[in-house]
């Protein structure tokens, strides 16, 4: 390799060279047996070409697993405060009927302005220098590249669960999702299952109520996650007639349908998938799975939550805890801030005992904090069940210096999921943004690129009294 003179720069094709020879920096590891599992190695690690396959397998999500935010239309804006009108009613009901020589009386429709606060969601990525230079291993060859598309899919997958279930009285930077304006803006169309699988019967009433008056409402999808949906396949195998059962040749039966219609009085509504509609994820825990994750993480960690008080299970005539649900649980305390996230907490350091008619109460330290979280994730084990168990049951809002008090009614069951029936329609449901997706360079200070994905936006539900929601949806499993 030749080298320039030394008070010249290097050019760059030879700086690559000499990177492709070493490969070796602090975050892509010294390309050794042992150096190829990531972290203190080197982030890139795994990715820079050894004597391995060129194959990148992803083993999470993928785009395909986004259903609402393909779907969802979307409109341009031009400020942070986007202003539209709904036209509440088109008259009163008054009689059309008049006398000869007369006049009926006069009629006037209803509006309301609106308003609608753009919010900003972002990705943060960065990558070395010398993992920019070096070839990666998959379909991305470059390693801004391969960062800006999980980056990109990440951030995706963020704002399609938002789109769902965000909640500004929760967190103030976070937009109001679908769910929270539904319940909001027309809480009479929301049905408790209590835990119940939903049936097509079911659905197919909540289609023929929505669509009748005062309603009047088209849905033309059914949202699921993916479990009420195999639910439904397997009710329709079990009650279907005997058509229902495929032959696509002599080698091969289908068992179920392939895709899923609920008849309405207006046509049939499809019923899709949309995985990040559940959102009972479990607790955080270590990379093995073997323990909760003691550590936080992030740039600004919040303290590890606290008790002042509690836990206890007093009994409360709003409880729902039945005599089915008498047992021993678990509760585990997350806190979430800007920036990152805390060490996940074991309240109580003990399982609570419950009985029929009971609820759970205590209380988290709020002052006294070095950083202070923007609100707390609650997890809540199942039934005699460990941590392993433990699945995210609410989020609390943090009031700054302020105790925060909670109080499980068992109001959300376990291992439960909503079900949203809507219309893509503008007039109903949009998702209005300020700018265009966009990837935005920030200052390099080291021998990093970092870089934001960027998008500014908002769902907006005009008119919820046009859509439908169950809640705690349940499904009655095979035993796995």
């Amino acid at each position: 390799m030749q080298f320039p003179n030394m008070n010249q720069d290097m050019p760059v094709a030879d700086l690559v060279k000499l990177n492709n020879a070493l490969r070796k920096a602090a975050s892509v590891g010294y390309q050794t047996a042992a150096g190829t599992t990531g972290a203190d190695a080197g982030t890139f690690s795994p990715l820079v070409p050894q004597s391995i396959e060129s194959v990148l397998a992803s083993a999470t999500y993928t785009m395909q697993h986004l259903s609402l935010w393909r779907d969802i239309p979307k409109r341009d804006v031009t400020q942070t405060l986007h202003e539209y009108a709904v036209v509440n009613e088109h008259g009163a009901d008054l009689d059309p009927f008049f006398a000869e020589g007369s006049v009926p009386a006069t009629n006037r429709s209803e509006y309301e302005r609106k308003s609608l606060k753009i919010k900003y969601l972002a990705e943060r990525r960065e990558i070395t220098d010398v993992a920019s230079m070096v070839g990666l291993i998959g379909v991305n060859k470059n390693a801004l590249a391969e960062e800006t598309e999980k980056g990109t899919i990440r951030l995706l997958q963020r704002t399609e669960r938002a789109l769902f279930h965000a909640d500004s009285d929760i967190n103030p930077l976070a937009f109001d999702g679908i769910f929270k304006q539904i319940e909001d803006g027309a809480s009479q169309n929301v049905t408790d299952m209590d835990g119940a699988a939903p049936t097509p019967d079911l659905l197919g009433e909540m289609l023929g109520e929505l669509y009748a008056a005062p309603n009047y409402g088209i849905a033309d999808c059914i949202y699921v996650e993916p479990r009420i949906h195999q639910e439904l396949i397997r009710q329709a195998q079990a009650h279907g007639r005997h058509d229902q059962l495929s032959i696509q040749d002599s080698t091969k039966l289908t068992w179920g349908a392939k895709e899923l219609c609920i008849m309405s009085p207006y046509g049939p509504v499809p019923i899709r998938n949309a995985p990040f509609l559940y959102n009972k994820w479990p607790v955080p825990m270590n990379v093995d799975k073997q323990a909760i994750r003691v550590a936080g993480i992030g740039d600004v960690i919040p303290d590890t939550p606290q008790l002042d008080a509690g836990p206890a299970s007093p009994p409360d005539g709003a409880s729902k805890f039945t005599a089915a649900d008498a047992g021993d649980y678990e509760y585990y305390i997350e806190a979430v801030g800007a920036k990152g996230v805390s060490a996940v907490f074991f309240a109580g350091a003990a399982a609570v005992a419950v009985v029929a008619g009971d609820k759970v109460t205590f209380t988290i330290k709020g002052d006294g904090l070095t950083n202070a979280p923007a609100y707390y994730r609650i997890f809540r084990s199942a039934k005699d069940g460990g941590y392993k168990t433990a699945q995210l049951l609410t989020e609390l809002a943090y009031t700054a210096g302020m105790d925060t008090a909670f109080e499980d009614y068992n109001a959300e069951k376990p291992g439960t999921s909503k079900i949203l029936a809507v219309k893509h329609d503008p007039g109903i449901i949009e998702w209005v943004k300020l700018l265009d997706f966009l990837r935005r360079p920030l200052a390099e200070v080291e021998t990093t690129k970092p870089f934001l994905l960027m998008l500014f936006g908002a769902p907006i539900i005009k008119v919820p009294t046009k859509t439908w929601v169950l809640k705690n949806c349940g499904v009655n499993t095979a035993g796995l």
